[in-house]
């Protein structure tokens, strides 16, 4: 490579990098704003006003809020379903010997998510509690729908083959993952209300910790020896 052609590869490695920081500062700034004043009540001009930029540029990366909140859930789907599969790899490999290891790796695959992307984990909270999925474009729902589900769904395929191996006792998948789930999120919710977050977070994972023994303890008993 000549000096012309490795000087307009630094330029264009630097204007790569520089277009990812200004996105993500857009999405930071988004997250911000959303958690602050809810999405309906959002507007690109605070979003822009936060992110310290115009709201024709935020318009150069994303079409419309709706373009916002998807790539802000995307990453935190993703992290969970990547977590989700593993947990099923170990479940179909035979690693995971009994029903208290099923449980709790599905439990810490959707607690990761709140640890790396906790004003994101909000946001979503925002939106289940509100439904506010309806108020997106319908290509945009049916995006974060499909991509959501596949989760929900991982997790009750898992499920049903824990009872098919009687690491588990026969109970309606369906039901306990929205058990589990609904666990996750009102524990989250209900500690950080009491200001958990600036203490280190120990409330919810102790609260966290017991909720998940006890489902292992009701999903267990009969099927295998809790230890």
């Amino acid at each position: 490579m000549d000096k012309q052609d490795k000087h307009k590869s630094i330029c264009r490695k630097r204007k790569e990098r520089e277009k990812k920081q200004r996105i993500q500062s857009i999405l930071d700034a988004a997250k911000k704003v959303f958690a602050s004043k809810g999405y309906l009540k959002s507007t690109m001009d605070e979003i822009a006003m936060a992110a310290e930029i115009t709201k024709p540029t935020i318009y150069l990366y994303f079409k419309s809020k709706d373009d916002l909140i998807l790539s802000l859930m995307q990453p935190l789907i993703d992290d969970s379903r990547s977590r989700l599969e593993i947990v099923e790899k170990e479940l179909l490999s035979g690693a995971i010997k009994n029903g208290r290891d099923l449980v709790t790796g599905i439990f810490q695959a959707f607690y990761h998510g709140y640890e790396i992307l906790p004003e994101t984990f909000r946001v979503v909270q925002l939106f289940q509690q509100k439904d506010l999925i309806c108020e997106l474009r319908p290509e945009i729902r049916a995006t974060l729908d499909e991509n959501g589900r596949g989760n929900i769904d991982l997790c009750r395929r898992m499920l049903a083959r824990g009872i098919e191996m009687e690491l588990i006792k026969p109970v309606n998948v369906y039901e306990m993952v929205d058990v589990i789930w609904a666990l996750i999120v009102g524990v989250i919710q209900l500690e950080d209300c009491k200001g958990d977050e600036q203490k280190d977070h120990r409330l919810k994972k102790k609260t966290l910790d017991l909720a998940q023994r006890l489902i292992v303890e009701a999903l267990t008993r009969n099927a295998e020896q809790v230890i």
